[in-house]
């Protein structure tokens, strides 16, 4: 992967980035040449030997603490959800007795919500890179008679997490959930985790971060690299 600028004269003064280590993202920025940081998403990756950010942002201490405990350099948490989209509607019927949020991939574990009684829904996205992995998820849910949608926008996620009796995230160590569990929060609906996930647990028991806290954060760590 080549250089990410255009010529010697091309300069910025910081660029941010969103993914896990060893993502295209994270590979198009390892040839910056300027200052940068990386918001952190995943933790399945390869860890850097060299870690070329001057400051990485990550979701919960469980990462700092158990992946980016060998990383050097700056690190600033930084999460948050949009509590101004994601709130409580108090006359909200139930429609769905469980709901589970995320894309269509193996480490979601969205299968697990087969073994559920009632009505059962699963929102999320298709792997543009691995597709086949989300269609084999989708129509197994399918046969199984689990309701599947494609991702919506927030207002009308946050209704359907409000119609939700219970928001079930079965996800492993590696499968995200982080965003779910703060959206579900935010609507004041009740979350059921795995026991296998400490990463998620963190999030259940600890404060709920809005979107303007995530946006100091962001602004801190930033502003420190300056």
């Amino acid at each position: 992967m080549g250089p990410p600028f255009p010529d010697s004269d091309w300069h910025v003064d910081f660029t941010l980035g969103w993914g896990a280590f060893g993502s295209k993202v994270d590979q198009w920025l390892q040839h910056h040449p300027f200052k940068k940081g990386l918001c952190l998403a995943g933790n399945a990756t390869p860890i850097p030997t060299v870690n070329p950010y001057d400051v990485i942002f990550y979701e919960t201490e469980w990462v700092k603490d158990n992946y980016l405990n060998k990383v050097e350099g700056k690190k600033v948490h930084a999460f948050g959800v949009n509590t101004d989209i994601y709130n409580k509607w108090d006359e909200a019927p139930i429609i769905w007795d469980w709901l589970s949020v995320g894309s269509f991939s193996y480490w979601k574990r969205h299968e697990r919500m087969i073994a559920k009684s009632g009505t059962k829904l699963v929102i999320g996205e298709i792997q543009r890179d691995n597709w086949q992995e989300s269609f084999d998820i989708i129509s197994n849910l399918l046969l199984a008679g689990v309701g599947v949608s494609d991702m919506l926008y927030p207002t009308k996620l946050r209704n359907i997490y409000n119609c939700s009796e219970t928001i079930y995230v079965p996800a492993d160590i590696n499968g995200g959930g982080e965003r779910c569990i703060f959206e579900t929060r935010a609507c004041g609906r009740p979350i059921e985790i795995e026991k296998d996930n400490p990463k998620l647990q963190e999030l259940v028991d600890g404060p709920l971060f809005d979107h303007h806290y995530y946006k100091e954060q962001l602004k801190e760590g930033i502003d420190s690299c300056l």
